[in-house]
């Protein structure tokens, strides 16, 4: 995504300037610095929180939330803002593991992960993104299947989201440990993943139990007991340090600008207590050598038990 400076883009602008301007009564404009990555810009990544529900040509943004967006992160960093909207997991995995993103917007299963990262290249969670739902994750078979039980997943061909995703990569694997599959494949969303299913292209696919029911041509055959919780808006460890409670209230006091997709929560942390349990499975999965697209794989390696097994609360 190209980078965005601070030309003028009309009242939107204008109007968050002036915000900006209100902000802590009696205090000098002066006093306020910017809050830049180390390149000197903000480098904001965005993924969102309703991963696997649109389709692979689907725009993560419209145009005009992408302008919307970066205009108000524009004026509360004061800083430069490059904007990078990934539709998959997999290209967020990257930015995150390479600290390319100073502020992210990211589903559970990538925050997750970016609390898995080291205290100096780490994030930290400022906000929650999204709808709470029942969201858990499944692995779904054809009814006619003979496929029962976890050991009749042997030798299946799989069908994930791509790394990154809580849902349909890390808790379908963790839960697949010890098995040998005949080969494993991705997809963009859930629907591409079933579309595959019905037609015999594979024997078992990750779903997620607040989409809408898939109808009576196929079942259950493993359910996850761990409520998803929603994603979260994170910080790189460097800017945490910084002086960021300035940038982080014009974001609560001009949530209703940002895309209602978000779900973001105005003036709440995230509960992180859920993330750090999943913490566990998205260390384990991450420890292993993990599945390449249409290859034999063989679900092995560390696989330390989540405490307290049961539905997350």
């Amino acid at each position: 995504m190209s980078a965005a400076g601070f030309s003028a883009r009309g009242p939107l602008l204008a109007a968050l300037a002036m915000a900006l301007g209100l902000m802590g009564c009696g205090q000098q404009p002066s006093a306020r610095v910017s809050l830049c990555g180390p390149a000197g810009q903000l480098r904001v990544g965005f993924v969102g929180a309703e991963e696997g529900r649109g389709s692979s040509g689907a725009a993560v943004l419209t145009d005009q939330d992408i302008s919307r967006l970066r205009d108000l992160l524009t004026v509360a960093s004061q800083c430069e803002v490059m904007l990078e909207p990934v539709a998959s997991p997999e290209q967020a995995h990257q930015r995150l593991g390479a600290s390319e993103w100073d502020v992210a917007f990211l589903p559970p299963g990538l925050a997750a992960l970016a609390l898995e990262s080291s205290a100096n290249r780490g994030y930290s969670l400022l906000r929650p993104l999204g709808q709470r739902s029942q969201s858990r994750s499944q692995l779904l078979v054809r009814a006619g299947s003979d496929r029962r039980a976890v050991a009749d997943l042997k030798g299946a061909r799989l069908g994930l989201l791509p790394r990154g995703s809580l849902t349909g990569f890390y808790l379908p694997l963790y839960n697949l440990h010890g098995l040998s599959l005949q080969s494993v494949h991705y997809a963009l969303s859930y629907q591409e993943l079933l579309d595959q299913l019905r037609k015999g292209q594979l024997d078992v696919i990750a779903w997620d139990a607040a989409l809408p029911d898939p109808g009576g041509d196929v079942r259950v055959i493993v359910n996850d007991p761990n409520l998803i919780p929603v994603g979260a808006l994170v910080l790189s460890q460097p800017l945490v340090a910084a002086d960021h409670q300035p940038f982080l209230k014009l974001l609560d006091e001009s949530a209703a600008q940002l895309p209602p997709s978000l779900g973001y929560v105005a003036g709440v942390l995230p509960e992180a207590q859920p993330l750090q349990r999943l913490r566990t499975v998205v260390t384990n999965v991450e420890s292993w050598t993990l599945p390449l697209e249409g290859r034999p794989y063989a679900v092995y390696g560390r696989k330390q038990q989540l405490k307290d097994e049961g539905v997350m609360r």
